[in-house]
């Protein structure tokens, strides 16, 4: 819209007397200039091949006939008449791009509001609407003491297997012996993991897994034995050098 152009408003509702409402009170207001009215979802796709209006002013009934249609008019504003305010007339509007819903009993000072405020790029929603949004937003997030998403659920079931085997301490090899795969397929698998995860090296994937409860159970945490056995302290010397070496 040029500036100080008379923003050019499309009213589409199939109920005479709501738009004879609507009418009467877009036409008291100095500068909005109406230039299309539709009772339907043809006439409305009639009028969108003739016009380019600023807003567009549309009843929630025939939202749904015309929805890829709408949203691509360019550059217009759209705000939604709405029958009810509720969940499903938010979801909707959200749907359609709208930039303001307005409840069609809402008096014609509030509609005149709404569509100054979405002209001046700003969004329109009664203090109805924003309650109902913020419920919604409010399920989306997880309760108190709910888990979280868990850092090893984006791995695959064979991931999880190989991820389980680094940790004890087992080469490339011996994980590809033990799942009947290539040596090449356990690193592809391992970048996979890599990436996955965050992590750069074998070290670190082996001390993720005792974090996350994947390593074997006596490399977990605990009380370690006063006293190790020379054999014991080799053997945990080669699967610390085993993982770090990735051989």
């Amino acid at each position: 819209m040029t500036r100080n152009a008379s923003p050019q408003i499309v009213i589409a509702t199939a109920d005479p007397r709501s738009r004879g409402t609507l009418l009467a009170a877009l036409r008291s207001e100095p500068g909005f200039r109406v230039v299309g009215e539709a009772s339907d979802g043809a006439g409305l796709l009639a009028l969108r091949r003739q016009l380019q209006p600023d807003i567009l002013i549309l009843d929630s009934a025939l939202a749904a006939l015309v929805n890829g249609e709408v949203s691509s008019w360019p550059r217009v504003r759209i705000i939604l008449l709405a029958t009810v305010v509720d969940q499903g007339q938010i979801i909707q509007a959200l749907r359609l791009g709208a930039r303001g819903i307005v409840p069609k009993t809402a008096l014609p000072q509030v509609l005149l509001k709404s569509i100054r405020s979405v002209l001046a790029e700003r969004y329109w929603l009664g203090a109805e609407s924003i309650a109902i949004l913020f419920h919604m937003l409010r399920d989306l997030l997880p309760e108190d003491g709910e888990e979280s998403l868990h850092p090893l659920d984006g791995l695959s079931a064979r991931e999880h297997d190989i991820v389980a085997m680094i940790a004890r301490g087992h080469s490339n090899r011996e994980i590809g012996e033990q799942l009947f795969i290539s040596e090449r397929t356990v690193k592809h698998h391992l970048t996979s993991i890599f990436g996955k995860l965050g992590l750069s090296s074998r070290l670190q994937l082996a001390n993720f897994a005792t974090a996350n409860g994947l390593a074997p159970d006596g490399a977990r945490g605990g009380t370690a034995p006063a006293v190790r056995s020379d054999s014991a302290v080799r053997g945990q010397r080669k699967r610390l050098s085993t993982i770090a070496a990735g051989s």
